[in-house]
């Protein structure tokens, strides 16, 4: 259920040890070559989707973080965290861009003035909307008060 939640899975799992030994990861016990390089694999591709969704995680509450603090937060090395970055943002799962000499990672994409105007005609919209609502039942209250 880890997986559900929008919040950064810590590696290796407390329960790390009982998931590797259901034999779909260890391939009925047996310990040839093909069954540690089958376990191998599993343990890589598992390891890697964590990364995947901490990083979708992080991208959902942060806008820009420093490399080296999202490096911290998914329990890799820099390099590890970049080359896991653009895996995602080259195969499309995730919109970032990195600034190496500001050692910065940005989620948000920059918006044109014309987007950011309109968001905000919109959020003024709306405003103005709740005013006139409550306005209106200002007055209400008050004439029902008044007989």
């Amino acid at each position: 259920t880890s997986f559900l939640k929008n919040e950064i899975i810590h590696y290796p799992l407390p329960h790390q040890a009982m998931l590797e030994s259901i034999p779909a990861f260890v391939n009925g016990g047996e310990t040839d070559d093909a069954s540690l390089a089958l376990k191998g694999h599993w343990h890589t591709t598992f390891h890697t989707r964590i990364i995947q969704h901490n990083l979708r995680v992080a991208s959902m509450y942060y806008r820009q973080i420093h490399t080296s603090r999202l490096a911290t937060l998914l329990s890799l090395t820099t390099p590890e965290t970049e080359q896991h970055l653009s895996n995602m943002v080259s195969s499309g799962a995730l919109y970032a861009k990195i600034d190496r000499p500001k050692d910065i990672v940005r989620f948000a994409k920059k918006r044109c003035e014309e987007e950011v105007l309109s968001d905000w005609a919109a959020d003024i919209k709306e405003l103005l909307g709740l005013v006139d609502e409550t306005t209106y039942l200002i007055q209400k209250e008050n004439m029902v008060q008044s007989h």
